[in-house]
């Protein structure tokens, strides 16, 4: 069975390509390493060469849609992919299982930062004994924070949903037992 955690080692072993040469090119630029942080890589390719049940099931996650878009053989499905040449971050759940994708397309004439659905937090739920707690404006900005190595013991850095505190975000917070702070960064 296909599922977001599976989908997503096969988007950090990309990543790790070889050919992977661009988005380690931007990485860099925005000062982020892939290799300290949960990134990865989708060449919009995952479906390719898989089976029919293999294909439903990355439609019923929503990756994939099929398409109108032509192809060369009749025997084939077109298919819209989530993210195609994307840098991945995974979204996580209370029990830290991956339930949503944010996906920065970094080589498109405008970049395009999208979510797969509204699901999850990024990095993940922050620890119960969290005193201080930082809440980032963007998967980016929460990302370079992490990179930045300044949290310590007891700190934790949560992503809103495009600078939107969800319901999930309430309650990560109400189950941080020992909370003193709670610092906002705006854009």
């Amino acid at each position: 069975m296909e599922t977001l955690e599976t989908l997503f080692r096969s988007f950090e072993t990309g990543i790790r390509s070889a050919k992977a040469l661009k988005p380690k090119q931007y990485l860099k630029s925005i000062g982020l390493e892939y290799s300290d942080l949960r990134i990865g890589f989708n060449s919009g390719q995952f479906h390719h060469r898989k089976t029919l049940e293999s294909k439903e099931a990355f439609e019923m996650l929503g990756v994939i849609t099929k398409s109108d878009a032509g192809v060369r053989d009749e025997s084939f499905t077109a298919y819209t992919v989530f993210g195609r040449y994307g840098l991945i971050f995974p979204l996580l759940d209370s029990n830290s299982r991956i339930v949503n994708f944010f996906a920065l397309r970094f080589d498109l004439d405008k970049k395009k930062q999208e979510y797969l659905n509204s699901e999850g937090i990024y990095p993940a739920y922050p620890h119960p004994l969290t005193k201080k707690l930082y809440l980032a404006p963007t998967v980016i900005d929460c990302a370079s924070l992490m990179q930045s190595r300044v949290l310590d013991q007891r700190e934790a850095v949560m992503a809103l949903h495009d600078g939107e505190l969800l319901e999930q975000h309430l309650e990560a917070i109400k189950s941080l037992n020992e909370l003193e702070v709670i610092i906002i960064f705006k854009r």
